[in-house]
Formats: C-alpha cells, structure tokens, sequence
C-alpha cells in the first residue's frame, strides 16, 4: 500500500512556528513525525513513498497552488491513500489538513484520511468528518499516540481495499470522529 503522508513545517522536521512560512515541498522519504506513521504502515504492509509538506501561513497565501500541486503529484507517483496529519492538536495545521484532504477527495480517485486531535480542533472535525475519515488522536505525543498511529494504519488498509462500505462505517464508528 503506497501511502503519501502530508505534514506542517513542524511535523515535517523542518522547523518551528517561525517557519510556518516555509514553501510547499516533497520528498520521497518519511521525514520528521512519518517516521513513527510508517512503521504503523509496515504492520500492515503499507509504506511511506512520499512526504508533502508546507508551513500553514504559506498554505493560507497559496491555498488553490497546494490543493492542486498536492492532489497531482498523489496522482503521478499513483499513491493508494493519503495520510493528512497527524496534526496533533495544531490548529493551524489541521486547518491545512482537512481543506488539503478534502481536494484531494473531490479532485482525484485517491481515498484519504485524517488525524487530527479534537482539542483546539472540535469544529473542523464537525465539518469536514464526511469528507473523509478522521482518526481520533491525542493532543501531543505520549499516551494513546500508538494506539491511534495503529488505528490510522488499520484504516488506510480499510480505504485501499474496500470491498464492503461496512468495513468503514464500522472502522469510523470505532476510531474516528
């Protein structure tokens, strides 16, 4: 399962709040907090082929350039799922996230998913948990954080290999918002 994972600066490793200016940009690696989402990924025969990330004030000035150039480059490395987040509980960047998933939804064939934590989030999660699956998260790392990288995996898999809608009504009932 070829996953493409979609992060802020911060997540991404490539700096704090002071960058949240930094560019859109890729590599065909897991970089900063995919690292941990990856080897989630392996138990289930997944993998990372593909990092996307940009900070959320350059997102918020280029919004339509990111939407598109994320949503076509899924398309052209022909990725299976896209993972936004884990965004912990960044507003900002579940803001990117969820409107950065919700294009790739409507614009491509390619299933995604979401992590986000409700705190600070609760009303993005409201609006936009039709758009696509969101798994539940904690606020930062530490407790319930594995259980939920698990559950994020368990529901790529679901999304890649549908065979039965129940299977994700099931999965969002028991793991998402």
């Amino acid at each position: 399962m070829k996953t493409i994972i979609i992060l802020d600066q911060i997540q991404a490793g490539l700096g704090g709040d002071e960058r949240s200016d930094t560019p859109l940009g890729g590599k065909k690696i897991a970089m900063g907090s995919a690292d941990n989402v990856e080897k989630a990924l392996e138990a289930v025969n997944g993998e990372i082929i593909g990092t996307f990330y940009c900070g959320p004030k350059y997102y918020q000035q280029n919004k339509e350039i990111v939407q598109r150039k994320f949503s076509k480059m899924a398309e052209k490395m022909e990725a299976d799922v896209v993972i936004v987040g884990p965004t912990f509980d960044y507003h900002d960047f579940a803001e990117m996230a969820v409107e950065i998933g919700t294009a790739i939804t409507e614009n491509t064939s390619i299933p995604v998913i979401g992590a986000i934590a409700k705190e600070k989030n609760q009303e993005l999660i409201e609006k936009y948990k039709d758009k696509f699956p969101i798994v539940k998260m904690p606020k930062k790392g530490g407790t319930g954080l594995a259980e939920s990288l698990d559950n994020l995996a368990k529901g790529c898999q679901i999304l890649t290999n549908i065979t039965n809608k129940g299977d994700i009504a099931k999965f969002k009932g028991s793991y998402c918002y």
